[in-house]
């Protein structure tokens, strides 16, 4: 298909023809943390940084705490901090106002009992509680925060590396005491199953992780605070990997998992996937074969920004930053003579690239439909005022571009300069299908917000 060509002086984007981008970008901060796998990682909410800690830097484990704020690390230097650990997760509970790092995998050669300590960042320091019940010691652990009962749930991991058994425990963290979770489901021994906590659903997700003793799992589990039960999935799904890892999306309410390795061959998997409650989708392929890396989602940029990890098959460690961006979706389309119209990005706008949007489910008929461009929304405005029934306009049309279709499909490819004051503007896309259904003869898509990123 004709990859469709624009000029828009007004909104100061020049729009041009040429490849899209991938999804996956790779970023070049000043100063970075030194290669490592199985660093603990998250979005602080609290002050607005990524933090990470530890992890296994070569053959010997890390103490280093660093901090990013969305365009370099630095490394901090607190005045008391935990022994060298990996094979942790780091989780930010907003309901204490602390991130919570607990246990870690033995870091001597041979193995051993993982630690079962109890820490808590501030934002300026670690200080490590000593809570009546804990885990006993667990490393590559899921874990995630249960918004909903503020509560931080670890499942599974390893209570000894130097025995290849997974647990299938499910702990919370109160903020004052470890509780070992009866429920009636359970998804089985697992270690480094990846874990995130979906707001939309108000329920933990949990994807993949390994059994020493059997293998890999495919299964796409969900836990309400009592129970674990198996999620009804429909369509493709992932296969089984393990040290995968998985981040919430809050602007548009999935699950994003990237990452691991085959669990019966070792192979890396080169994939993203988003989990939406109901559907896996697979968005594009990962940066490069990786597991146990860092992952965090930033809401104020919208961006997934994955740190480290190591090869599994070179078994080295990296040092890399990559960030991965995603047009939000506005409201929904009305239905034509095609289906319901769908205006999708296959990554978020950055500077001096191409964001790329396809329209589809156009009516086939006609090779032609429009695009409208904005700088701004507005509330949702029903249309069945003037002859659309059903429609909904949900930004305002600033500019108004016809574009090619084949098939009922558009593809249309938009230059972003590279001009540094665009980051943080949107460019807000909605498309309409001309079609003979109503009066007015259009139907419209669904809009997308696109937020610059550099």
């Amino acid at each position: 298909m004709r990859m469709n060509t624009f000029s828009v002086g007004a909104t100061a984007l020049l729009l041009a023809a040429a490849a899209a981008p991938a999804q996956w970008q790779q970023l070049t901060p000043a100063t970075s943390p030194s290669a490592r796998s199985g660093a603990g990682m998250t979005f602080n909410s609290i002050s607005g940084n990524v933090l990470l800690f530890g992890g296994f830097v070569g053959f010997s484990a890390s103490n280093e705490t660093w901090s990013y704020n969305g365009s370099t690390w630095s490394q901090l230097a607190p005045t008391t901090s935990p022994t060298a650990k990996a094979g942790v997760e780091l989780v930010c509970d907003t309901g204490s106002g602390v991130v919570v790092m607990y246990g870690g995998v033995n870091t001597s050669p041979f193995g051993g009992a993982s630690v079962d300590q109890t820490w808590e960042w501030n934002g300026t320091s670690w200080t490590q509680v000593f809570p009546t019940t804990t885990p006993g010691g667990l490393g590559n652990y899921g874990a995630s925060y249960d918004l909903a009962r503020s509560r931080v749930v670890v499942y599974g991991g390893t209570a000894n590396s130097f025995f290849p058994i997974a647990e299938s425990g499910t702990w919370e963290w109160n903020g004052t005491n470890w509780s070992l979770i009866t429920t009636v489901g359970t998804p089985g021994p697992l270690e480094r199953p990846a874990m995130c906590y979906h707001a939309g659903l108000g329920r933990t997700v949990l994807f993949g992780g390994i059994d020493p003793q059997t293998g890999g799992v495919d299964t796409t589990w969900l836990y309400d605070g009592t129970n674990w039960t198996a999620a009804t999935v429909v369509g493709p799904k992932p296969t089984a990997r393990t040290g995968a890892k998985m981040v919430y999306d809050s602007t548009r309410n999935v699950c994003v998992m990237t990452g691991g390795a085959d669990p019966n061959t070792g192979a890396p998997i080169v994939e993203t996937w988003e989990f939406d409650g109901t559907r896996w989708s697979q968005a594009a392929n990962a940066p490069t074969g990786r597991y146990d890396a860092g992952l965090a989602y930033l809401p104020g940029s919208r961006r997934t920004l994955q740190f480290g990890g190591i090869n599994p098959v070179t078994f080295t460690t990296l040092a890399d930053t990559w960030d991965y961006s995603r047009a939000a979706v506005i409201g929904t389309g009305c239905a034509g003579s095609n289906g319901v119209p769908e205006l999708a990005a296959t990554a978020g706008p950055r500077l001096g690239q191409n964001y790329t949007i396809t329209l589809s489910n156009l009516n086939p008929v006609l090779p032609i439909a429009v695009m409208v461009l904005s700088l701004t929304t507005i509330p949702a405005t029903p249309l069945a005022g003037i002859g659309m029934p059903g429609c909904t306009a949900y930004i305002s049309p600033d500019l108004l571009l016809t574009v090619s279709a084949t098939a009922g499909t558009s593809s249309n490819a938009l230059g972003i300069p590279n001009t540094t004051s665009l980051v943080g503007v949107s460019l807000f896309a909605q498309g309409l299908s001309l079609d003979t259904v109503n009066a007015a003869g259009l139907t419209a898509s669904n809009a997308l917000d696109g937020m610059i990123n550099p």
